[in-house]
């Protein structure tokens, strides 16, 4: 696992922490859910989502581009 840091405004962060906050008392979170967690869950809902963009071993497929007169 690997620990990384990311630059976030400080108003989407207390928007993102705030709906989390109604997810847990909605019942539709764990209440004690980290934001790492959550974080970590969505960013495999978007890879997930764009899994076509990927070949077989998770990496970039390059563009084949075909040039013509």
């Amino acid at each position: 696992m690997v620990n990384t840091g990311v630059t976030i405004p400080d108003e989407l962060l207390d928007d993102f922490d705030d709906v989390v906050w109604h997810l847990e008392v909605q019942g539709e979170l764990p209440r004690d859910v980290s934001r790492s967690a959550v974080i970590q869950d969505l960013m495999q809902e978007f890879v997930d989502e764009h899994r076509e963009l990927l070949d077989d071993e998770g990496k970039q497929t390059p563009a084949n581009t075909v040039l013509a007169d």
